[in-house]
């Protein structure tokens, strides 16, 4: 059973509840109140038959005519009149017991009723005696009026509850709407799309507004690892082309004829610098991956070293920008300890490599500033270049491995070099601000923190 319909089920039961308790209530309060309005007419019924019986000697003919004519006007033969000696004086049939007779006369006056009666007993002191005067109403005379509200109750129940079980599925249907066509949407998408649930509440802050938004992550999360996962073929055959190309070059040529120790030697050392540079690209894999997550190798180094060593490799690579980088060294000599860091230097040197290199590609040949300072006791690194910049919408996409904004369609890249170093800088807690303007340039802090000098 569909949750729409379970809902609207239990909702209608429990409405169907509250109605049948609100009509009980309702029919006990009615018919209570039937009930004393019989016993406030009984007593008054009692009265009389008293005045009537019991003081004519004792009144003016005149108010014993009005008593009379009272009398007369009682359509009302059920009535009993009972002695001191509890012998019937006045009426036609005793079914009142004794002990009922003498808890009247005890209490003086009592309302009861009898499987065919409603009764009404009065104590009445009278010179002739002491009587006990009971007056009755046919229970059939009065619920005669009360059964025609257990049809109109029975008539509106069923009436209401049809009423509300439409209601409820109506209402049902326009909430679950949004629910269905997530649904439909999630039955639509295919792997490699953008994996996103678009729903017709979305500026409605509510519990569906937040399982869409919590689910949409997770899409994200899916559509991502798709990526990566359709991407690492070509990432792999990329970057393990070159060094397996070479390897297999030295090889054959090295196997066409015999060789001295000599070339036997500056052949190792070429197929160890290969097989290094894969053991770099792993090892960038492994990060990616976070299948190193939880190791804790570090070591302590200084950080501008570090640097100087990252721009030197970067001018090898890019030899036409080598006198594009500017790299500032503001930190005094009396804290000179703000340079030292215990870190994992082979994570750390990959992320300043890429966000640096990243730098150079993009800066469209302008100039590139790195510089290394104090801030509030820390130490603070900004890479600032006036190259191509990030559209800002686009802010909040760029640590997912292999994006690439819409404006970095003529600079080569896999799109993987960001993410990985926005990953190896949350995972050692090192604080990062990024500001971009498309056309303008980007600008990256970091602060690092828990420096020492051990």
């Amino acid at each position: 059973m569909k949750i729409q319909t379970r809902l609207s089920l239990l909702s209608s039961g429990f409405w169907g509840i509250v109605f049948i308790v609100v009509a009980l209530l309702i029919f006990g309060f009615y018919k209570r109140s039937i009930e004393n309005s019989v016993y406030r007419n009984l007593e008054k019924t009692a009265q009389i038959i008293g005045y009537y019986f019991f003081e004519e000697d004792e009144i003016s003919v005149n108010e014993f005519q009005k008593i009379k004519k009272q009398y007369e006007k009682i359509n009302n033969p059920y009535f009993e009149i009972y002695d001191d000696q509890n012998h019937l004086k006045y009426g036609t049939v005793r079914d009142i017991s004794e002990s009922l007779i003498d808890e009247i006369r005890s209490k003086k006056r009592l309302t009861f009723s009898t499987p065919n009666f409603l009764c009404y007993g009065m104590y009445y002191n009278d010179n002739e005696g002491n009587f006990v005067i009971i007056v009755k109403e046919n229970k059939h005379d009065v619920y005669q009026y009360i059964n025609p509200l257990i049809g109109i109750l029975v008539s509106a129940f069923i009436l209401g509850l049809l009423v509300t079980v439409l209601l409820n599925r109506w209402i049902a249907h326009i909430a679950y709407r949004p629910i269905r066509e997530a649904i439909n949407q999630v039955k639509s998408m295919s792997p490699g799309e953008n994996m996103e649930l678009k729903t017709s509440g979305k500026y409605v802050k509510d519990e569906l507004h937040d399982l869409t938004d919590t689910f949409n992550k997770l899409l994200r999360k899916i559509s991502d690892s798709i990526k990566i996962q359709q991407n690492f073929v070509s990432y792999v055959s990329h970057e393990f082309k070159t060094p397996l190309a070479a390897i297999q070059g030295n090889l054959e040529v090295f196997s066409m004829k015999n060789r001295t120790p000599e070339e036997y030697h500056k052949l190792t050392q070429t197929l160890m610098e290969e097989i290094h540079q894969l053991q770099e690209i792993l090892d960038i894999l492994l990060i990616v991956s976070d299948l190193r997550k939880n190791t804790d190798i570090s070591e302590q180094i200084r950080i501008d070293e570090l640097i100087f060593e990252i721009i030197k490799r970067v001018s090898d690579k890019y030899p036409d920008c080598s006198d594009l980088i500017d790299y500032t060294l503001d930190i005094t000599t009396e804290h000179v300890e703000l340079l030292f860091i215990n870190i994992d230097k082979t994570q750390l040197f990959i992320a300043l490599f890429n966000l640096i290199e990243n730098a150079v590609k993009f800066s469209q040949r302008k100039l590139v500033h790195i510089k290394l300072y104090k801030r509030d006791q820390r130490l603070h690194l900004l890479i600032q270049d006036h190259g191509i910049g990030i559209p800002e919408r686009q802010l909040d996409e760029i640590s997912r491995p292999f994006y690439r904004a819409d404006n970095t369609g003529k600079v080569s890249g896999m799109g993987i070099g960001l993410s990985i170093a926005l990953r190896i800088l949350e995972k050692n807690n090192i604080h990062y601000t990024i500001k971009s303007e498309e056309n303008q340039g980007t600008q990256i802090t970091l602060i690092f923190n828990g420096v020492n000098r051990e």
